[in-house]
């Protein structure tokens, strides 16, 4: 299987705009302009690592060029003048086939899996960069959840941090709407 990432509008890299079920070719000889894909869903996420990055399974068609990246974690991508864009992935496929690769937790956490597929990744959740990258980028977590996730020798950090966004909170100014006036002259809502 292999797999091809795009942004949230189905746009490859240059805006190239893809379709789910179309077959898109090139006349270029060269391979760095060809449409690039990889054999794994760690791969794709490595060049879309954005959290509205979606996923599909693509069929290579013509010729194929084969080529070793050194990005976040070492990848081997394809490239072809021909590719057929078969179907778009669920998130929930994604996280199984990421999981199933062992993407490191840091490169899934990019796209704000659930609870539930973060909590999976157990014991490797470890050190200040894991504190701080799941307590900074994961604010749809409660604090049960990143006690959940983090080693209990950091859940002090955990508190404070929890702490100091309520005490931050409780420090914003009131954005309420004035109570409005009904035709009787009477106020309308809350006091």
């Amino acid at each position: 299987m292999f797999i091809k990432a795009f942004d949230k509008d189905l746009r490859g890299s240059e805006s190239f705009q893809f379709e789910v079920g179309k077959t898109y070719t090139t006349k270029a000889d060269n391979p760095v302009v060809w449409f690039h894909y990889g054999d794994e869903a760690t791969t794709a996420l490595c060049f879309y690592p954005k959290e509205d990055t979606r996923f599909c399974i693509v069929e290579p068609l013509g010729r194929t060029h084969t080529r070793y990246h050194h990005r976040c974690v070492t990848v081997k991508s394809f490239a072809t003048d021909a590719i057929r864009i078969v179907r778009e992935l669920s998130r929930d496929e994604v996280c199984r086939l990421l999981l199933e690769e062992n993407c490191p937790w840091w490169l899934i956490n990019r796209l704000r899996p659930p609870f539930e597929v973060m909590l999976q990744y157990g014991n490797c959740l470890r050190g200040a960069f894991a504190v701080r990258e799941i307590l900074t980028t994961r604010h749809d977590f409660t604090i049960e959840q990143h006690l959940a996730l983090l080693p209990k020798k950091h859940h002090l950090i955990v508190y404070k941090y929890h702490y100091r966004k309520a005490m931050a909170m409780q420090k914003r100014p009131c954005t309420e709407e004035p109570v409005q006036r009904a035709a009787g002259g009477a106020g309308v809502g809350a006091p």
